[in-house]
């Protein structure tokens, strides 16, 4: 992997990020309180889709890519299995749209069913990209569909060409991701005839079968649907007491503190692939440990750079949705959360310990749900994103450690520390003690620059004795 793809790897999600964090503002200026609200749905529906149809293939094929005989045959296998599934899965948006409630319902159409399944495909293609090595090819075939997606209703929305409504604004992502997906094919093709008449991988093996992608793959469907309800379903749950516009603040906050899921992409496209490579190379499990110190203290200042800005957010949208800037600071904790998760649980995908994960993801949604559902009725939304925080620190306390006993402890006493000192800081911002919280985060870190020092010096030292 040369520069120019190191460079375009972390590029690419950051504009991808960056589209995505001004594409909900946007669209909050010109659709209204119901279509915002259908289209928070919309959000959430499609990645439940794919979730579920994906039946953790996208994962399979990442695992499988440096060791399988073919890739490219790797990827038609999964494209067979995802033909069957997506089909299934229309024919329950269609019962779902009978049967669902009004905003629900509304938000399934015809456009929407399509859209679930391309951008299905989408996510199977870029990894099968992604995993290639091709940086230039992955950062075209993830930024142009965005890039295209905001022009286009920036467009429409400045009243050039039509009245934007939610079902344009479906069309128009429907659109953008036919257009992905005839690049994809192409370029995957391409790709797939190079790697087979190069027989990469660090270690070949037979072809994967159908049955050894699903044992893979298929356990991490339920740990993945759960993992992400753990924060979706908050939208759901207020949307049961509350009004369209209680919908949009959570989902825009969600959206915006999302955003900052740019660094977790950003890290997990580098990571996932050099991770695997090493472990495939058998380099020393202290590595993992000390990236994990350096990543902690990322997200630290991260945060405390967070908490500097969230303030002046709410000039981004409309005075009806101005009380969302202290959630987001919520949603962007639980963000960087997960990135230290990555890391932390890196044993889990090693040692194929698909069935624990989904376990502890499981648990973690029947947390966050069933004590969201009480305190949304005295809480709202703040109370429940502080309950989907609390679920999230769970999971990767829990997915760590179950990592350590199938493989290497990656998180130590200090990670852990310093992590719940982001927890408690983003608690108290939320509760307007802004200058405590940021007092607070600024001594965590200046405790924590010992360990980050160690962490730097050890990954110099294994990298400056690993032999080209």
């Amino acid at each position: 992997m040369n520069i120019r793809s190191i460079v375009a790897y972390v590029v690419a999600p950051i504009l991808v990020s960056a589209v995505g964090f001004v594409f909900s503002p946007i669209l909050s200026w010109w659709l209204t309180e119901d279509e915002m609200a259908k289209f928070a749905i919309f959000q959430v529906s499609v990645n439940f889709f794919i979730l579920v149809t994906g039946l953790g293939l996208d994962q399979a094929l990442m695992r499988e890519f440096n060791e399988a005989n073919s890739p490219r045959k790797l990827l038609i296998s999964i494209l067979k299995v995802l033909g069957v599934t997506a089909s299934f899965g229309v024919i329950v948006l269609g019962i779902i749209k009978i049967y669902a409630h009004e905003v629900l319902s509304g938000s399934i159409t015809i456009s929407m069913a399509l859209a679930c399944v391309l951008m299905l495909l989408n996510r199977v293609y870029n990894s099968f990209i992604r995993m290639s090595g091709d940086g230039l090819a992955f950062a075209i075939d993830a930024v142009a569909p965005k890039l295209i997606q905001l022009i286009l209703v920036l467009i429409v929305g400045g009243g050039f060409l039509a009245v934007l409504s939610y079902d344009l604004v479906v069309k128009i992502i429907v659109a953008t991701s036919m257009i992905s997906l005839l690049y994809e094919v192409v370029v995957a093709n391409k790709i797939g005839r190079k790697l087979d008449g190069n027989n990469v991988g660090a270690n070949i093996k037979i072809q994967p079968q159908y049955a050894d992608l699903l044992k893979f793959g298929a356990p991490l469907v339920p740990g993945a649907v759960a993992f992400y309800a753990i924060s979706a379903s908050s939208v759901y749950i207020i949307g049961l007491k509350g009004t369209p516009v209680d919908v949009v603040i959570v989902s825009l906050a969600i959206s915006v503190g999302g955003g900052l899921a740019v660094l977790g992409t950003v890290f997990s496209t580098l990571w996932t692939p050099f991770a695997y490579r090493w472990h495939a190379r058998a380099q020393s499990p202290a590595l993992y440990g000390c990236i994990a110190t350096l990543v902690v203290m990322g997200c630290a200042v991260v945060l405390l750079m967070i908490l500097f800005v969230s303030p002046y957010l709410s000039i981004i949208f409309p005075d009806k949705y101005g009380s969302l800037t202290n959630l987001v600071v919520v949603v962007a904790v639980w963000n960087l959360l997960y990135i230290v998760s990555v890391v932390g649980s890196f044993g889990i995908g090693v040692k194929r310990m698909s069935t624990a994960s989904m376990l502890i993801s499981i648990a973690g949604a029947v947390i966050s749900i069933g004590i969201s559902t009480v305190v949304s009725q005295y809480f709202g939304a703040h109370g429940v994103l502080l309950v989907v925080l609390a679920a999230f620190f769970i999971t990767l306390v829990l997915n760590c450690e179950i990592s350590t006993r199938g493989w290497h402890r990656v998180l130590a006493l200090d990670h852990y520390l310093m992590v719940g000192a982001m927890c408690i800081s983003g608690v108290l911002f939320s509760f307007g003690f802004e200058w405590q919280a940021k007092l607070f985060l600024v001594l965590a870190i200046v405790f924590y620059i010992p360990s980050s020092y160690y962490g730097l010096s050890k990954v110099y030292t294994i990298f400056k004795a690993t032999k080209p």
